[in-house]
């Protein structure tokens, strides 16, 4: 054997070598994080970090970790090939920039519906249950629950709900709430300087109690005693109602408990705020409820490009005060799409028109809405950057779907893509009431006509799990190779609910589903999201499974 030969075949054995331990470092590394799918112990190496510092938004009691379901994500494993030297963007384990890895791509579908204004402690919208479960001026189960699993104490001043991020124009809100102010029940609206409507408690009692210094003394007392103990009081006999107007001046509430205990749009925006603020190697959009055709609008598309996403790792810090700014700006009036907005977001990780028209055969059912059409593949503002990228869609909402009708065409073809329905098991129905004509499956089973048109969230979460978003023919678009399979990923939080609905959508979308109803629960739903997100994307070169 010629010497030359001896040294090409040592080069290739010591390529072969190097190819194999680097293959067994990202095992090692994927069993520390999911040692539940690698059949032994892991290693007790440090627990990867989200990449989200814990600044976070104050909270006045003890936190609630968020309960995760549907099951862990299967992300897959590699193999230990020696990359081929193909394009950048192509599906290969090795080819992704190194300051790529660990990054994560996420799309943030946020609530924007009424309800929102809510308190945690209202259960889809029965305003009048609300009321009528509170006695004796101030024994609210819901609410007294609330506060002795935080430790509410009357003598604590508690901080802003809001303090602001110190980003743009986000400097705080330090009306919302007023600590020594009183507040009718709903009149803060969605508002970020609600008015106050007394200053003391005791003109609060006495505007509320009618003969408060005479016959009506024992009830001004209790007034006043509520306030000052419990935060809040209700005029006895004083009733709810479950349409509007909502707001009602005979439940009170003392500013400093709604700065414990604040509306769901003031926790809402605060948390996901001060997730922007900390975000790093991400790209990030966000997209909410709207009243008009289609729904739901874009807030912000995905940001940075992809060239600034793979040259530079901080390339989002350009982006962060736009992003806080206009969630400061959102209001919240809408009902609550769900499956429609997931469709539309949908349909912006697509490589095309041709993907929901042709492949999908939506033909004209669906309307394509101008603002949610992807940007050219070989442009660097597209949707997807390179190859086998899922992205992750976070679902944060607080009630089942509403104003989300699918026409009977829309349902056929997800059907059929899907190959069949996607009912909740019966074991955990999905509904809105408890009627059967609330549920999500009629009572035919061949048929989709009697089944309830406002549940087809999880039938468009598995359709954009299972499927292929992107193509080309050729498949290299400029820098993007469209070979793998490209699909969407979803998770989903329910802020004040514990819903079947988006339990299942989890299930069936590949991700997980979390339940919140404070700050510190939602951020840490929000946090936990985001790592698996990238735990995932160290795998990303690897096609997605089917969800177990």
């Amino acid at each position: 054997m010629t010497s030359k030969v001896l040294r090409g075949a040592l080069a290739s054995l010591l390529l072969l070598l190097c190819a194999c331990s680097n293959f067994d470092q990202e095992v090692d590394a994927f069993c520390r994080r999911n040692p539940d799918r690698c059949g032994e112990a892991p290693d007790a190496g440090p627990s990867p970090d989200a990449g989200v510092e814990d600044a976070g938004v104050p909270d006045s009691g003890l936190p609630d970790s968020g309960v995760p379901d549907a099951g862990d994500p299967d992300a897959g494993v590699p193999d230990g090939g020696t990359p081929d030297g193909g394009p950048l963007n192509t599906c290969v384990p090795g080819n992704t920039p190194p300051s790529l890895t660990g990054s994560t791509h996420l799309h943030i579908l946020f609530d924007t519906s009424g309800s929102m204004r809510e308190l945690p402690q209202i259960s889809n919208s029965e305003h009048s249950s609300f009321f009528n479960i509170t006695a004796d001026g101030c024994v609210n189960p819901r609410l007294d629950a609330f506060s002795t699993s935080r430790g509410w104490d009357p003598s604590f001043r508690y901080p802003l709900p809001d303090p602001g991020t110190g980003l743009g124009s986000d400097n705080g809100f330090p009306n919302l709430f007023q600590d020594d102010k009183f507040y009718a029940y709903m009149y803060w609206n969605d508002s970020s300087e609600p008015a106050f409507q007394w200053t003391t408690k005791e003109q609060a009692c006495q505007s509320q109690v009618p003969s408060w210094d005479t016959t009506n003394a024992p009830t001004y007392n209790q007034c006043l005693q509520c306030l000052g103990t419990k935060g809040y009081w209700k005029l006895p006999g004083a009733t709810g109602r479950d349409t509007p107007p909502l707001s009602n001046l005979d439940f009170i509430f003392w500013g400093r408990f709604l700065n414990f205990n604040p509306p769901k749009y003031v926790t809402a925006k605060a948390v996901l705020k001060s997730i922007i603020k900390d975000l790093s190697k991400v790209r990030v959009g966000i997209t909410h409820f709207s009243n008009s055709s289609p729904y739901s609008t874009v807030l912000q598309r995905q940001n940075p490009s992809c060239q600034q996403h793979a040259a530079d790792a901080s390339a989002f810090d350009a982006y962060r005060a736009s992003y806080i700014n206009s969630i400061n700006g959102l209001q919240f009036t809408t009902g609550t799409p769900l499956g429609r907005s997931l469709l539309n977001i949908g349909y912006y990780f697509t490589s095309d028109d041709s993907i929901y028209q042709t492949r999908f055969n939506f033909g004209s059912s669906y309307t394509y809405p101008p603002e949610f059409k992807n940007s050219p593949l070989d442009t660097q503002g597209r949707s997807i950057c390179w190859s086998c990228q899922a992205p992750t869609v976070i679902i944060i909402t607080d009630g089942e779907p509403s104003s989300d009708s699918f026409t009977s065409a829309q349902a056929a073809q997800l059907r059929t893509v899907n190959g069949g329905p996607v009912y909740c098991p019966d074991s955990a129905p999905c509904t809105s009431g408890t009627s059967a004509s609330s549920r999500d499956k009629g009572t035919s089973e061949t048929s989709f006509t009697d089944d309830n048109p406002n549940y087809y969230l999880d039938d468009v979460a598995k359709m954009l799990y299972e499927q292929d978003l992107q193509e080309s023919a050729p498949p290299q678009v400029g820098d993007f190779d469209t070979t793998g399979k490209q699909n969407v990923i979803t998770y989903t939080v329910g802020f004040g609910i514990n819903s079947n609905l988006l339990k299942h959508t989890a299930q069936v979308g590949g991700g997980m589903y979390y339940t919140a109803d404070d700050s510190n629960s939602l951020r840490q739903a929000l946090l936990d999201i985001i790592q698996s997100s990238r735990s995932r994307s160290v795998f990303s070169s690897s096609p997605q499974t089917s969800p177990r």
